[in-house]
């Protein structure tokens, strides 16, 4: 009898071990996997909106370009968050992955403005299906209670990681025989320094997709019953029997509207301010560092006091970041870019777990992707638009006061600008105070027909 027992417990450790074996081994990939992403992503977006400059974009077509990008990026979210709930994850990651290193690659070739801007439009609406599939794919790994932690952790990795690519990018294009632009009349001669950066991109984003071939999938998400065309859920259907997801919706894509104000102007300020490819280099680490820190700290903190207080306060560090741009350019010193990244960096990671570790606490397993994907389609179209206005504002500024990139009163529209889009931040983190505090406390399942949260 007692070497039975004996017997017994010996087989459940075997068991256990083995589990816990085969969890660390299927682990490996998801870690490789966000680090190509976080180093691929940060090849291509460290340096897009510079060589729209560079290629002698004005600032209503960078405005364009920063617009159009981020409405593509996120207008065709809803559908490939549908596919990836519908056909599962990896594929939708595969399309996104193979989407992305081909872009990129063609990326240095093109020659003018808008052939950038019809490039960036196929490179974000396809290449960018992949972040609602691994959002939901992370989602599906955790429980409510250590999601945040456990995707502010995953993503942490990859954007740390992401540093060493990012500096060694900015040493390598500085050591061409190319100038910057600050240094020269015609922006046009530092284009072919580009190549490095994107080429890199590419070949990192195909390592990527290798290892994202890896990957398993939690569940057969085809053969969930939910699936069946009578049971599946229109898109307004889904936001409508949803309260806290209704309620986050509007308040979250009108921040999304005044904080992408600030992105086709912040180009112009950091080549004005900065002297080398390494100084813009060091300014998007010294921004992701404190960025991955902010993941996995946030991830932490929204488990333990809230995802809503941690969003709030988030967003409020928002409005540091352009009013520190102004300071930055008034005084011609890049340290002040510098130190503002640091709390805008944590800011964006922190904020970045707890809105999406939100979103799916508004979900059922079944619907994971498609809200976190509404969410970023609705992102998507604010953001366009306040990207859009800012640079038509700037744009008929410009024009009425008859001035040009080459004049002081350059500058003093760059920093109105700036000092407004701040006022605008703070106006739009203030709103978040009437999110729910909890979306569990929701009856999700009794509206959403779904047990598996």
């Amino acid at each position: 009898m007692s070497s039975d027992i004996t017997s017994t417990t010996s087989s459940d450790k075997d068991t256990d071990s083995e589990r816990k074996s085969k969890e660390k081994r299927e682990k490996i990939p998801i870690y490789t996997t966000s680090i190509a992403w976080a180093a691929g992503r940060s090849s291509i977006f460290t340096y897009l909106s510079y060589f729209g400059v560079v290629l002698g974009a004005s600032p209503l077509e960078q405005s364009i370009l920063t617009s159009v990008r981020n409405l593509g990026s996120n207008l065709f979210q809803s559908v490939w968050g549908w596919l990836a709930d519908l056909r599962g994850r990896k594929l939708v990651m595969t399309i996104g992955l193979t989407t992305l290193a081909l872009t990129i690659f063609l990326t240095p070739f093109v020659s003018n403005p808008l052939e950038l801007v019809l490039l960036s439009i196929i490179m974000t609406s396809l290449g960018f299906s992949f972040i609602p599939a691994w959002i939901a794919f992370l989602g599906d790994y955790t429980s409510e209670e250590k999601r945040a932690s456990f995707i502010g952790f995953i993503n942490s990795i990859g954007t740390l990681s992401s540093l060493f690519v990012i500096l060694l990018l900015g040493w390598w294009m500085d050591s061409t025989p190319f100038p910057f632009p600050s240094e020269i009349a015609t922006y046009a001669e530092s284009k072919p320094v580009f190549f490095i950066p994107f080429i890199t991109g590419a070949i990192i984003f195909t390592l990527a997709l290798g290892s994202e071939l890896f990957l398993k999938e939690k569940y057969d998400i085809r053969k969930r019953a939910i699936f069946r065309d009578e049971l599946h859920p229109s898109t307004r259907n889904l936001i409508e029997r949803n309260e806290p997801f209704k309620r986050l919706l509007p308040i979250n894509s009108f921040f999304k509207f005044c904080m992408s104000m600030a992105w086709p102007i912040f180009p112009f300020v950091t080549l004005r301010v900065a002297h080398s490819w390494l100084e813009v280099s060091i300014l998007w680490a010294v921004f992701n560092l404190p960025r991955g820190l902010g993941q996995s700290v946030g991830g932490i903190l929204a488990d333990r006091f809230g995802k809503k207080i941690v969003i709030t306060l988030s967003r409020f560090g928002y409005a540091v970041v352009p009013f520190g741009y102004a300071i930055g350019l008034v005084t011609g010193n890049v340290w002040f870019l510098l130190l503002v990244n640091i709390p805008g960096g944590f800011a964006f990671g922190a904020e970045d777990t707890a809105i999406s570790s939100y979103s799916l606490d508004c979900s059922t397993v079944d619907t994971r992707a498609r809200y976190y994907s509404i969410l970023l389609t609705f992102e998507g179209i604010f953001a366009f638009t306040g990207s859009l206005f800012a640079g038509l504002l700037m744009e008929v500024l410009l024009t009425v006061l008859a001035i040009t990139d080459k004049d002081l009163g350059f500058e003093f529209v760059l920093v109105a600008l700036l000092l407004l889009i701040t006022a605008l931040r703070i106006i739009g983190a203030s709103f978040h105070k009437y999110i729910y505090a909890n979306p569990l406390d929701f009856e999700l399942e009794k509206h959403l027909g779904s047990s598996n949260r």
